[in-house]
């Protein structure tokens, strides 16, 4: 489609500007140009659907959205067995009110390697059905039907929003999703962990104060609730001097 577009060849013909308008304001239009001999059946099919001359037989967005071209494109193959671990882990996983938190918040978004992103990327758009990068309560029983074959019940969904669901935004979002999916002993490398330690030690003492938890944990990327900031500051900061 984009190869399409940009070669400037519409599939309204006429060798002038003027004759293709012509085309247009009567609807006439054909494939029969060489640049679309490469361009399957289906997809033609489709562009004649949006090109119905009559706007009220003309296809609704929804209606478009559901043809079946654009369907089998917008299949995501995941493994069973990949996706069953990762649904496995998030109803499994226990929420950390202390800066383990915001360490595992920081390696699932900025150290997993890019097979580990990728992978777990393919798992969540497999389960957002509705592809708007967050996962609703609905979505994550619909995603254990169909690759575990069974429901959960909505205490159990609920008990896993209260532990993935950091921000408590009622949706459980990508970085929220790889944190509780992927095995723990996975993300906790030495490597890793070097590399959190890292990001709080910023003048590179050795040793990690304070005020450079707080410097990390009120940043944008870390999206862990006040309340839990709050907690973790008062537990690191035992006597209290800020």
């Amino acid at each position: 489609m984009a190869y399409i577009i940009l070669s400037g060849i519409p599939p309204f013909n006429g060798g002038t500007d003027n004759e293709i308008m012509s085309s247009i304001k009567g609807g006439k239009f054909n494939f029969n140009h060489s640049v679309w001999k490469g361009i399957s059946q289906p997809c033609k099919d489709f562009i004649t659907t949006l090109l119905t001359y009559d706007p009220k037989k003309r296809p609704t967005a929804t209606q478009a959205m559901n043809h079946a071209w654009i369907k089998d494109h917008s299949v995501i193959q995941v493994a069973d067995s990949v996706a069953n671990h990762a649904l496995d882990n998030l109803i499994h996983f226990h929420s950390h009110t202390t800066i383990k938190a915001a360490t595992l918040t920081f390696i699932g978004s900025q150290l997993i390697t890019k097979e580990e992103r990728e992978e777990m990327a393919r798992v969540f758009k497999n389960i957002d059905l509705n592809g708007d990068g967050k996962l609703s309560k609905d979505e994550i029983k619909d995603g254990y039907q169909i690759h575990y074959g069974r429901l959960i019940s909505d205490k159990e969904v609920d008990q896993m929003f209260d532990a993935v669901d950091t921000d408590q935004s009622g949706y459980i979002d990508y970085t929220e999703f790889v944190v509780a999916s992927m095995n723990e002993k996975a993300l906790l490398t030495n490597e890793r962990l070097a590399g959190a330690f890292k990001m709080y030690d910023k003048d590179n003492s050795g040793s990690i104060s304070p005020s450079e938890i707080k410097n990390v944990l009120t940043s944008h990327d870390t999206k862990l609730p006040q309340a839990i900031l709050d907690k973790i500051l008062k537990q690191v900061d035992a006597n209290g001097d800020g």
